[in-house]
Order: C-alpha cells, then sequence, then structure tokens
C-alpha cells in the first residue's frame, strides 16, 4: 500500500542544496492510465521497472505493484506507450523520519517541482504539517499526477 501526499513547490525556495543528496534520472512513460500501468526507465543506475498502481478514492493511498524489467522489454513496452514520456530528477532527501522526494521536471515540464512524501499510515499522512516553503497541496487536485502530466496536462500550472 502506498501511502503518500504531493505538495507543489518553487524551485527557487527548496531549502536544499540538492546536490549534496542521492538523485534519480528517471524516463516514465504509461501504457495505460486506469488502471496506471507504467514503465521507468532509471538512467544513472541503469535500472527498469514495470509498475502496477490500482486507483484511488480517498487520492491519500493505493494498491502499488512494482516489477523489475530488463532493457529488452522496456523498450518493447515503450513502443506502445501512451502521451508523453515524463522526464524528472528525483532528489531523496532524508529529514526527520520521511524521506523529502523532490522532483524537478525537464522537457515539457521544465519548471515544475513536486515535493512527495510517504506515510506509514493514513493517520501519520493526515496529521503531518507540511512544510512552509511549499507553494500548495495537490494531494487531492485533480490533474497534478504524473498520469495527467504524461496526457500533456500543461494547463493547470501557467499561473502556479
Amino acid at each position: 500500500m502506498e501511502i503518500e501526499r504531493k505538495w507543489l513547490v518553487d524551485i527557487n525556495n527548496i531549502p536544499f542544496d540538492l546536490s549534496k543528496y542521492e538523485h534519480f534520472d528517471i524516463e516514465q512513460s504509461y501504457l495505460m492510465f486506469k488502471p496506471t500501468i507504467r514503465i521507468r526507465r532509471i538512467r544513472n543506475i541503469n535500472e527498469y521497472v514495470l509498475t502496477i498502481k490500482s486507483s484511488s478514492k480517498d487520492k491519500l493511498s493505493r494498491q502499488e505493484y512494482e516489477i523489475s524489467i530488463d532493457q529488452k522489454l522496456y523498450e518493447e513496452m515503450l513502443g506502445k506507450k501512451k502521451g508523453l514520456t515524463i522526464v524528472k530528477t528525483r532528489y531523496r532527501i532524508p529529514v526527520d523520519n520521511h524521506i523529502y522526494e523532490i522532483d524537478i521536471f525537464k522537457n515539457e515540464y521544465e519548471g515544475l517541482a513536486y515535493l512527495e512524501i510517504e506515510f506509514e499510515n493514513i493517520d501519520e499522512a493526515k496529521r503531518y504539517q507540511e512544510p512552509k516553503w511549499i507553494k500548495k497541496e495537490v494531494t487531492y487536485l485533480k490533474g497534478y499526477s504524473n498520469s495527467s502530466l504524461a496526457k500533456g496536462n500543461k494547463k493547470l500550472f501557467k499561473n502556479e
């Protein structure tokens, strides 16, 4: 079970020197949007992953299954992708008892950045006080998922 919250952040207000933290250069494509089936290439560690996610009624939790695949299968599946390939760098920053995952997007979404935090349970997620430096929470807002971005949903970010 994945339980997470997501915030839109201003790249210029991130209070960490990202160069000091573990990062992953991700290319993420979608084979299906409902249910969510995606493939991911993590370039800097040469890893390929197939992920299946259930839909979420509460936007806070959902089932997630990840399966390692090889490059050949990834490339075969990539030929069946729907929409845009999302390109981003993910930074993992330990803060207190959590890992902040900050995604900095490239290409079509240059300038867009998210903070995601996974939680042990729903109560913890609901109690969590968001950092002061975020722009706004987007956990519950339609259209801010990576799968929505893959559909080309740029209009949400024009005035963000």
